[in-house]
Formats: C-alpha cells, structure tokens, sequence
C-alpha cells in the first residue's frame, strides 16, 4: 500500500505524469470559458456592424484604411488566396497546439511563462470581445469573404459553428496567439534558424487582412495585449532558461564532473 502511495505521488508530481494531466486540463478549462464567454456577445448584431462602421471611419482618419484596396490586388490570384484560407483555418490552433507540446517538452519553467502569456492575452480579448463586439470586414460592403467563395469555410461546419462568434474580430486572437508561438521559439530555441518562426505571424497577418476576417487593427490591439504580456513575465534582461547544446554540459555539470 505504502509502495503504492508513493507511485502515485511520484506520477502526480512527476513532469510527464501528473503536471502533464494538469495542463492538458487547464487549457481544456481555458477552451471552454473561451467558448461560453464568446457566445456573450454573438447576438449584438447592430453593435458589431456599428462598431465595425468606428474602426473603418478610425482607420480612415488615420489614413491606413488599405485592407479593401490590398485584397482588391490578391484577388486576382486564386491560389494564393486559397492558401491564405487554408492557413487561416488550421496554421491557428494546430501551430499553437505543436507550439505548447514543443515548448513543454523543451523547457517547462520557460513553458510556464508562456502559457500564463497566452491565458493572459486571450482573457484580455475575450474581455474586449464581450465590450466591443466586432463585425469582420468580410461582411461589410467592399470587401469579399474569400473562405465563402473557395473555401475551406469553417463557419459551414456545425461543429465550428457553434463553437465560433464571428463577431468577435476585434483584437484578432489568430494575430495575437502566432506572436506569442514566434516570440517562444526565438526565446527557448538556440539554433540561428529560429528567427524564422518570424514568418508565422507575418503569414497570419496576410491571411487574416486578405481574407477579410479582420481590420488591421484587430492585429495591432493584439500585437499590444502580447507585448504587455511578454514584457512583464520577460522583462529585459531577465536571465532565460534556454537549454545547453548538445555536448554543452552546463556550468554547475562542469563544475560538480570535475569535483
């Protein structure tokens, strides 16, 4: 019984054991208030398309109204907008999924840090989705909804369906969450290789801008809820816990080998 007791406590405690089974529990709990808090602001229809109506008149004054124009210019290209909808719809969760199990496995301090990043950037925007329900440009008059024209269309499906708000464009979790999975590789990876997870949220600033799922502003609320987020858990020079190279034996190692 003893022996059994401690079996259970060393798995309960143990990295791929217990702490394993609480994580996949609390990012299952963080899903499903990300669902019930969504659905608070789904039916405020006349609100999203006037505040819809704010950010354009917003991006206007400031001159940097360009998404209509910009996918005036891709539309002509089919297949790169079929590639912009197929990243749309499964670079965002997926990459962040392979992101969170990479990241564990690297470094579970740094892991830590980054997953309260992520909590913390998606409990602000689902706060401002409650506030400030938002219509998407691609159902505003001058822009094309390209997922309903080629497809995929997740919002066809029933399971996304009712697991979506489409009116919550505003910030973009899709912008706000590749940040959060680029600004992790480059903290935890060692390789030179690694400023090229740079690429992701630049991709899913493309795709989500030329399909019209939202305003460019939508991005940039995001990129300020990530940096705030980032800046208070990594404050600079705040040592970080990148693992040695292979064959680099840290300095307590060295020093313990040699005593």
């Amino acid at each position: 019984m003893g022996q059994d007791h401690g079996r259970l406590g060393r798995f309960w405690r143990a990295r791929f054991g217990g702490a394993l089974v609480r994580e996949v529990a609390l990012l299952a709990a963080m899903l499903w208030v990300y669902r019930l808090v969504r659905f608070a602001a789904r039916d405020q229809v006349d609100t999203a398309f006037r505040n819809a109506q704010t950010v354009l008149r917003i991006e206007g004054l400031l001159g940097l109204d360009f998404e209509a124009a910009l996918q005036r210019l891709a539309l002509p290209h089919e297949a790169l907008l079929r590639g912009m909808n197929r990243y749309y719809v499964t670079a965002h969760f997926a990459g962040t999924v392979a992101f969170l199990v990479w990241a564990y496995v690297r470094s579970h301090a740094d892991y830590t840090k980054l997953r309260r990043v992520l909590v913390a950037v998606s409990a602000a925007a689902l706060a401002i989705h409650v506030a400030f329900p938002l219509a998407p440009p691609r159902m505003m008059p001058g822009f094309v909804d390209t997922m309903a024209l080629w497809g995929p269309n997740p919002y066809r499906s029933e399971a996304v369906s009712g697991f979506a708000n489409q009116y919550a464009a505003m910030p973009s979790l899709h912008v706000g969450w590749s940040l959060v999975v680029a600004y992790g590789v480059v903290q935890l990876a060692r390789s030179p290789w690694r400023w090229l997870a740079l690429v992701h949220p630049v991709l899913t600033f493309a795709a989500v801008t030329l399909t019209a799922n939202h305003y460019w502003l939508d991005g940039a609320v995001a990129a300020a809820l990530v940096t705030g987020a980032a800046w208070r858990l990594y404050p600079p020079g705040a040592s970080r816990s990148r693992p040695p190279a292979p064959g680099h034996a840290a300095p307590a190692r060295r020093v313990a080998a040699a005593a």
